[in-house]
């Protein structure tokens, strides 16, 4: 799909703290907010995040955060909540679920995407699917010079729904509502550095270093004693060879022989 320009804000501030109960609104809301916009941002979107932090009351909460919205010329704006009233402490076995809200259902509106994004999240969560409602008297929906939609992703009073969720996949089940694809899953790597190196008949080299709680003691011999120290803040220490820099063979325990020219974290590799 083409890439979008998207408005993303998470709902009120602390000022107008929002629904809490077994869940607290403001705190959820901002987790899923943050992850939405990483995750979009890293799929090569542009995003803005329109939040607002200020407004002391909730008509200045509402005013500022239409102002930062249309500051933007955008595609669509996502604002982000979490429901509030079915009092269900206790749990009844039946989820509250996840509804999505948008000014109307017109061709200028994102209703596919709202769609997409309810059962996301119904599916990601495990909760019901409220589906898409329509509601023109909300002031970001009736406001926003873009189409908007407004996310509720659960009840914050519901046993069932407070149980069962989950901000990073609440997260991940927005991003790709909105995107209308799947988020790829990068494999989980012990890599953890790439040491870049020129041997000593001028040849460039890689290796790949491992962290040492991720390594196991090396039955040729024993342990490991060559330390690399990754990172700006020093707490991150790689090995590159067993006891007496031999090596046995396996891929942490080849030791570079000739210049080194750069460490690089993997994840900066990414």
């Amino acid at each position: 799909m083409d890439l979008m320009d998207i408005n993303v804000h998470g709902g009120h501030n602390k000022y107008t703290p929002g629904a809490h109960s077994l869940l607290d609104e403001l705190t959820e809301d901002r987790k899923v907010k943050s992850k939405v916009i990483n995750l979009l941002r890293a799929a090569g979107h542009t995003v803005y995040d329109c939040t607002d932090e200020k407004g002391k009351t909730e008509d200045d909460n509402l005013v500022n955060i239409v102002k930062k919205c249309n500051a933007h010329k955008v595609d669509i704006d996502v604002s982000i909540h979490l429901n509030c009233g079915r009092n269900d402490k206790k749990g009844d076995g039946d989820t509250g679920g996840v509804e999505v809200i948008i000014y109307d259902k017109s061709s200028n509106s994102p209703v596919a995407a709202a769609e997409r994004v309810a059962a996301n999240i119904s599916k990601a969560l495990g909760i019901r699917n409220r589906g898409v409602k329509v509601n023109p008297n909300l002031y970001v929906l009736r406001y926003t010079d873009a189409p908007a939609m407004l996310i509720e992703c659960c009840f914050v009073d519901d046993k069932d729904d407070a149980k069962r969720w989950d901000a990073d996949k609440c997260a991940k089940a927005i991003a790709e509502g909105i995107m209308g694809k799947k988020i790829e899953e990068k494999k989980a790597s012990n890599i953890k550095a790439v040491v870049e190196y020129m041997t000593e008949k001028g040849v460039r080299c890689y290796l790949n270093v491992y962290a040492k709680d991720e390594l196991t003691k090396c039955s040729g011999h024993g342990r490991y004693n060559q330390t690399l120290t990754i990172g700006t803040d020093g707490a991150r220490n790689c090995f590159l060879s067993c006891k007496d820099g031999q090596a046995c063979g396996k891929s942490h325990c080849k030791k570079p022989k000739g210049t080194m020219l750069h460490v690089r974290n993997v994840k900066d590799l990414k």
